[in-house]
């Protein structure tokens, strides 16, 4: 019993002494948070306010200004103010560019350049219009013998087609039997024909050519042996194509021609020149003609005649071979 009255009084005085501590240590805070008898003076001051910029959008590059457009030109002056002369009045005058004033803007042309090769070809006379086909008949002496040629001429756009086809008649026709065959083909440029294939065939005997104007060469391909090469200068025609091309380019315009012909056998360079107009009989009545005639080379004589009204086609030839014979060609007819 005395053990357990001691203990409830422990247990008063534990509780006495902690109530103590707590009334005593809530005490000692109060003072230490106390705030002072005074407060301490606060100052306030206007300070005016910086704007405050609204966020710039992102920048997009400005497109380019455009470009400014001339003022109209001024009325003209009386007088118009000159540049220094230069040195090479010619030289500066081709340098400089063209200026043509219009309403709106200056439109500047640059000076003229070399002209192209189909501008310089341009620049030949134009060639005499001849049909698309034509037949041509003559009447042949060649020494005591007789006989009749017809010359077909047939024009396909650019390209062209001569064929001969000589035979003789009479009494004639027993000692010269066969037929004597010629062909040219090529083509037609600005400055006439340019032969590209010529074929010659007597009986059965048969030669051919071939022409490279790109390289200025012949080959020939004769009926017998190897094949022979030529090369030439300038404009080169064949025995049949310099008729035709007689006819578009007539009348020369400085009074003299000069080609190189390929008659078959060899090359050769002849010169041709103008003996004038002159009326001429024919089997179709009296022609209005020009004689022209190859200058005296050594090589035989060379003569034609070209009807004026009549696309100045052949219409008599008189010509010598290479063994001295004579040969004479009269026109009997044309068609169309």
């Amino acid at each position: 019993m005395a053990r357990g009255a001691r203990a409830w009084w422990l247990a008063v005085v534990g509780s006495l002494l902690l109530h103590a501590a707590l009334l005593g240590g809530l005490r000692w805070t109060q003072l230490q948070w106390q705030a002072p008898s005074e407060s301490p003076a606060i100052e306030a001051r206007l300070v005016p306010m910086k704007p405050v910029a609204a966020p710039r959008p992102p920048v997009k590059p400005a497109p380019p200004p455009p470009r400014a457009r001339p003022a109209p030109p001024p009325p003209p002056a009386e007088t118009v103010a000159e540049a220094a002369a230069p040195e090479s009045p010619d030289a500066a005058a081709a340098a400089m560019p063209v200026v043509t004033v219009t309403d709106e803007l200056p439109v500047i042309e640059a000076p003229p350049a070399n002209p192209p090769a189909a501008e310089a070809e341009a620049a030949w006379p134009p060639l005499n219009a001849l049909p698309p086909r034509l037949d041509l008949r003559f009447q042949v002496h060649y020494g005591l013998a007789r006989g009749e040629q017809t010359l077909v001429w047939i024009n396909e756009g650019e390209a062209y087609t001569l064929t001969s086809v000589a035979s003789a008649t009479g009494l004639a026709g027993v000692f010269y039997r066969g037929r004597f065959v010629q062909t040219s083909r090529g083509r037609i440029t600005p400055r006439g024909l340019a032969p590209e294939e010529f074929w010659d065939q007597r009986g059965d005997k048969r030669s051919s050519a071939r022409f490279d104007s790109a390289n200025d060469t012949l080959t020939l391909t004769p009926a017998k042996g190897a094949p022979r090469h030529f090369a030439y200068q300038g404009e080169v025609q064949d025995a049949l194509s310099l008729f035709f091309q007689l006819a578009l380019t007539a009348p020369p315009g400085d009074g003299a021609l000069a080609y190189t012909v390929f008659n078959g056998k060899k090359l050769r360079n002849y010169a041709y020149e103008v003996r004038g107009e002159t009326i001429l009989e024919t089997a179709l009545g009296a022609l209005r003609t020009l004689h022209l005639a190859r200058r005296d080379d050594g090589d035989g004589r060379f003569e034609i005649w070209l009807a004026i009204d009549r696309y100045y086609l052949p219409v008599r030839v008189l010509r010598s071979d290479d063994r001295g014979s004579d040969m004479a060609l009269e026109l009997l007819s044309i068609s169309p």
